[in-house]
């Protein structure tokens, strides 16, 4: 009986594993982000962009964005702001997604850098970087962006839901 128990225990591990695991859905899906964003970089006034970032959801549920574009500001000066591409959207559970390797080249270096985000699920999502510093370099920046074609699936349903 014992045996049986620790085989029991061992396969619920197991199956619970990948069911905790977060990822966007769905694989393959284009991601288009659009909204809100600020930065502030040393000697610089604080630039007010509306932004627009593009990428694809990988095999591996995570985002890859490869191009990021900016628009507004005084005399147009966001058009100046530049991200290097590409960087990568980590879900961390159904409501918190980690910025991996954002790095301002534009107007001064900032990064690259790790950032935490909020994440929430609808038609459309919302990410928002409340306000993040991006270190080397101390920039900081802020984004509320509304996010067209993924989801991050609640994929924490208790085990007797995952194996009926």
């Amino acid at each position: 009986m014992k045996k049986l128990a620790v085989l029991c225990a061992a396969a619920a591990m197991t199956l619970a594993g990948p069911a905790f695991a977060q990822s966007f859905s769905p694989s393959g899906a284009t991601v288009t982000a659009t909204g809100a964003t600020s930065l502030t970089a040393p000697g610089f006034p604080t630039l007010n962009c509306a932004a627009t970032f593009r990428g694809t959801v990988n095999s591996d549920g995570t985002a890859t964005i490869t191009s990021a574009s900016f628009v507004g500001g005084p005399l147009g000066a966001c058009a100046l702001v530049r991200l290097t591409t590409p960087f990568t959207l980590v879900p961390t559970s159904t409501t918190s997604v980690n910025v991996n390797g954002l790095e301002v080249t534009a107007p001064v270096s900032c990064g690259p850098a790790n950032v935490s985000a909020t994440w929430a699920n609808g038609t459309p999502s919302h990410f928002d970087i409340p306000t993040a510093t991006i270190s080397p370099g101390g920039c900081t920046v802020t984004a509320h962006l509304t996010v067209s074609g993924i989801v991050l699936p609640n994929q924490n349903a208790p085990l007797d839901k995952l194996i009926g």
